[in-house]
């Protein structure tokens, strides 16, 4: 039928093509050479610490879903330039794996999420995110074109000032309360008194409610940190506020001169704003682009790619 034909757009030179991949989704962008949006594609968690057959999966859904928008075959992934923006692509024997088994492409490269959100925060231009969310991260690029990572090590050796390392210190705290350990004020704050009911009061149920404790886990109480210190709770505050220098901590090792501008990102971004110093908050600007522009900008050799240790 005529009103059913797909028109499949002519194209000249390359088609590039933006992934940022997480442990949350995946999100695809297929460009021609002039930066014309051909397709987009959506799917789960790519990330590289997932195993590989469900990032390859997810990828695969999010392509396809982009070539069939843009009405092309496969055919022109021979013709492709392609940047993925994964979390956990600093392990490179599971980087080295995920290349091996994407279809064949003109030319495929792989950085990590957090620099490709770095690149469209700042357009490509120099500059430093920091990401506080589950866990923290700081991603810099430097005007000679070195870039660094610094954090992320995980929780929870690192993840200072996140959301699992907010909620691990607060429970931490009340379990000290329940023991005796600390005793002002007597009988702890409401933070201490609810997080201790949370989970469960006893020692048999907070024992069953640490033993699979993840960061994901204590993560989801910060927003009970977060509550009790906008009620005036001393010990949520005194949290944030420690959160706050963890995040001054991060910004000091990656811009020592506090001269590029900052991106704050992440689910805790706001909340912990009133809380930084104004030499830190005042230079806080929103991201210009998205990691999956970032990705795009490194794939039309706009700007760096991520030098990733072999």
């Amino acid at each position: 039928m005529k009103g059913s034909q797909t028109v499949v757009p002519e194209l000249r030179g390359p088609v590039f093509i933006g992934i940022d991949g997480g442990a949350t989704g995946t999100r695809l962008r297929l460009a021609a050479a002039d930066g014309t949006v051909l397709g987009e594609g959506k799917a789960g968690p790519s990330s590289l610490t997932l195993p590989l057959a469900d990032s390859l999966a997810a990828v695969t859904i999010a392509l396809d879903g982009a070539l069939k928008v843009a009405g092309l075959g496969r055919d022109i992934l021979g013709q492709a330039i392609a940047v993925f923006g994964l979390a956990g692509a600093r392990n490179p024997e599971r980087r080295t794996a995920f290349l091996a088994r994407l279809p064949a492409m003109r030319d495929v490269a792989v950085v990590g999420d957090g620099y490709a959100a770095l690149i469209g925060a700042h357009a490509g231009r120099p500059g430093l995110v920091i990401a506080i969310g589950t866990g923290t991260v700081a991603h810099v690029l430097r005007p000679d074109g070195s870039s660094d990572q610094i954090g992320g090590w995980g929780f929870p050796i690192g993840d200072e000032g996140s959301g699992a390392w907010l909620g691990w210190r607060a429970l931490a705290e009340a379990i000290h309360v329940r023991d005796g350990r600390l005793t002002d004020p007597p009988g702890g704050t409401a933070l201490h008194r609810e997080l201790l009911e949370l989970c469960g009061g006893s020692d048999a149920a907070i024992l069953a409610w640490l033993q699979d404790a993840r960061s994901t886990k204590y993560a989801g109480l910060a927003p009970i940190v977060l509550r009790h210190a906008a009620a005036g709770d001393p010990a949520a505050r005194a949290h944030l506020a420690a959160a706050a220098d963890a995040i001054v901590a991060l910004a000091r090792a990656a811009d020592p001169g506090a001269t590029l501008p900052l991106c704050l990102t992440g689910g805790l971004a706001a909340p912990l704003l009133p809380y930084l110093p104004e030499t830190l908050a005042g230079r806080a600007r929103p991201p210009r682009g998205s990691a999956v522009d970032g990705a795009l900008l490194i794939a039309r050799d706009r700007t760096p790619a991520e030098r990733l240790e072999a």
